[in-house]
């Protein structure tokens, strides 16, 4: 039979007349099941059990399917629409796509199935490629490669903001040990790192690792006391603080500092470098990537022409 707009209107009404009202009959009493079901929602799929709660055509709904978007409804009013729009929308699309099947010309639906098959055979190519590449991201980017590029380009490396090392730590001012913790924080000798380690739990606050550069905003997170306010006296120049408030004896001590604009350290910017070096071989690592897979195909004779 010919297929015209009239007769397409006509099997839309009459699937509209018996199917779909009929679907939407059980949608409907299918809603206040759902509601009943929302509060045991995590036990019912954590037990490996599921619920059927909507069909159309071939295509089958379960409660798992839609249990995140469950958990965002706040009222049962709320939740009886909302349950009600999303199986509804559910339904159109699977219903609509099975008449696009039905009616849609042979060679569109087959242009259609060819676009899927590039789209999905494009989706495991990259993706396949950025996963090789990120494995090798270390064997190829060895510490030689990225040394030589931070050695060769360190005027494109300036800072935009001030870099500190620090050390810190604060604790109660009647400590029994607390003139021992000042002598070892100050002296700061392998030994004295494990004696401040071994009484850490007796510290409000501490920062130790005072190889690591730090940005000033990620210093007033280490440093309680420190701000905006105090910054320019803390932070002016490398030396050691001692500030106390009505609890607390703070143990400040400033060890380095690197101004705006100097050369960003290696290790404060190597993740930064690596990227930049990654990403200049990129092109060319994907394109030797691509012509090993053809070689090795040939060679095992994966891949031949006639």
């Amino acid at each position: 039979m010919l297929i015209t707009q009239d007769n397409i209107f006509f099997k839309y009404r009459f699937i509209k007349n018996k199917k779909v009202i009929n679907s939407y009959k059980t949608i409907r009493s299918i809603t206040v099941v759902i509601l009943i079901f929302i509060i045991s929602c995590d036990s019912i799929v954590n037990n490996g059990q599921d619920r059927l709660i909507a069909r159309a055509e071939n295509h089958y709904l379960y409660l798992s399917d839609i249990k995140d978007s469950l958990k965002l409804f706040k009222s049962s009013d709320d939740s009886i629409s909302k349950v009600r729009g999303l199986i509804n929308n559910w339904a159109r699309k699977k219903l609509i796509y099975e008449k696009s099947l039905i009616n849609l010309p042979v060679d569109k639906i087959s242009k259609i199935n060819s676009m899927v098959d590039d789209y999905k055979s494009s989706l495991y190519r990259n993706n396949y490629r950025e996963f090789v590449l990120k494995s090798l991201m270390d064997t190829v980017l060895n510490k030689e490669l990225i040394s030589d590029f931070y050695a060769s380009n360190k005027n494109n490396f300036k800072l935009r903001e001030p870099l500190f090392k620090i050390r810190f730590i604060s604790f109660p001012l009647d400590n029994v040990v607390r003139n021992e913790i000042i002598t070892r924080f100050r002296r700061f000798e392998p030994k004295d790192i494990n004696f401040l380690d071994s009484l850490s739990f007796q510290f409000s606050s501490y920062f130790l690792a005072d190889s690591i550069w730090l940005n000033k905003f990620d210093t007033f997170e280490k440093v309680s006391f420190l701000n905006n306010n105090n910054s320019k006296i803390y932070l002016k120049r490398e030396k050691y603080h001692e500030v106390k408030d009505s609890l607390d004896l703070y143990l400040f001590e400033l060890i380095e500092k690197l101004e705006k604009n100097q050369v960003a350290p290696f290790t404060y910017i190597e993740n930064t470098i690596k990227n930049i070096v990654f990403n200049k071989n990129k092109i060319k690592f994907l394109k030797d990537f691509d012509d090993d897979i053809l070689k090795d195909a040939i060679k095992t004779k994966k891949f031949e022409t006639y």
